[in-house]
């Protein structure tokens, strides 16, 4: 991770792929919202699926963040604080897109739960999420309403979101902060562009990549003309080691086009490169990889209310959260050790 790389601009493609781009971008993104708003308006979450409290902070007051306490929480005690970034290629989706995980996951951990909101591309491609996800989690540890143990502080997120995740945790104010990084099926390279990473793909057959087409629109709405690809607030696999948290967990989907760049990521982190098996589950060190066998890109959340397909999701995802909820106990407590010592 301590290679030189030269950077790489962002080259402007033809006027038509442009055009097509932006048409289908701002064609899905209204869908989306639409499609959203109508379930949301037909369904609204009854109280016990709906945050503790929803606040705005000065520093981005038309963002919203959402807090979730665990149901067995106590006036007084201090909680290790989860940052979640929710995902949607940059461009749709918001934090209430994850209420559900939010909820499961403060049951579950007993930490507390904020999740975060940025703005979304085209009209504010990068840096702006980066810049935004680090000024609402700086303001949320600053932020002595709120119930935290800052020496135990976790950042995550889906997609998009586990790449904000480890890019924001880079920046001052977070580096050196954030004691662990958990992501699920995040992209970290963006050097290489849609068409190279569906050439790339370590697998053939099995179901349709569901990035196999967006991936062009959200490339061309996020990252702008002349912009280094290899920037590592941009792709996080080009960051030192050192910049990111101590420990970081990847979890990857089997079918998914991302995954081949988030693999190779965390295998260069923990040293094992040159390891034969790529695919394998490992855990060394401060350094973890799950392969979810089966899945597909954006397998922990479905649109929806069918129950049969909420059943099949949460089978998939069970022992994950599982394994990723033993992972993150140790993080914290040895994290905590190594610190202590050092005083």
């Amino acid at each position: 991770m301590a290679r030189w790389y030269p950077p790489l601009p962002k080259i402007r493609l033809s006027f038509p792929h442009r055009l097509n781009c932006f048409i289908r971008l701002w064609i899905f993104k209204i869908l989306v919202a639409v499609a959203v708003a109508v379930d949301r308006l037909l369904h609204p979450p009854p109280p016990p699926l709906r945050p503790t409290l929803i606040k705005h902070y000065p520093c981005r007051p038309v963002l919203q963040t959402r807090v979730f306490f665990p149901p067995n929480y106590k006036p007084g005690e201090v909680l290790p604080l989860y940052l979640n970034i929710h995902g949607g290629g940059f461009a749709v989706c918001d934090p209430q897109h994850d209420d559900a995980f939010c909820i499961m996951w403060a049951k579950r951990t007993g930490m507390l739960i904020v999740s975060l909101d940025y703005r979304k591309a085209p009209l504010h491609p990068y840096p702006a999420a980066v810049y935004d996800i680090a000024a609402l989690a700086n303001a949320v540890l600053a932020d002595s309403s709120l119930p935290i143990d800052n020496s135990k502080v976790v950042i995550g997120g889906f997609s998009a979101g586990g790449n904000l995740a480890l890019c924001a945790s880079q920046l001052p104010g977070l580096k050196g902060k954030i004691k662990a990084a958990l992501t699920f099926y995040p992209i970290v390279d963006w050097s290489h562009p849609p068409n190279e990473k569906l050439a790339m793909r370590p697998y053939k057959g099995g179901p349709k990549d569901s990035l196999e087409f967006s991936s062009y629109w959200f490339d061309w709405g996020y990252v702008a003309p002349g912009q280094n690809r290899r920037d590592p607030f941009l792709s996080p696999c080009y960051a030192k080691k050192e910049d990111l948290p101590p420990w970081i967990y990847v979890i990857g989907a089997q079918w998914d086009m991302l995954r081949l760049e988030s693999q190779e990521m965390i295998h260069e982190l923990a040293g094992l490169k040159g390891k034969e098996d790529h695919e394998q589950d490992f855990e060394s060190g401060t350094y973890k990889w799950t392969l979810a066998r089966g899945c597909s890109h954006g397998f922990t959340h479905h649109f929806g209310h069918k129950a049969e397909k909420r059943a099949k999701r949460e089978q998939k995802c069970e022992p994950i959260y599982d394994e990723a909820h033993k992972w993150l106990k140790i993080a914290l407590t040895e994290q905590d050790s190594i610190e202590k010592s050092k005083q």
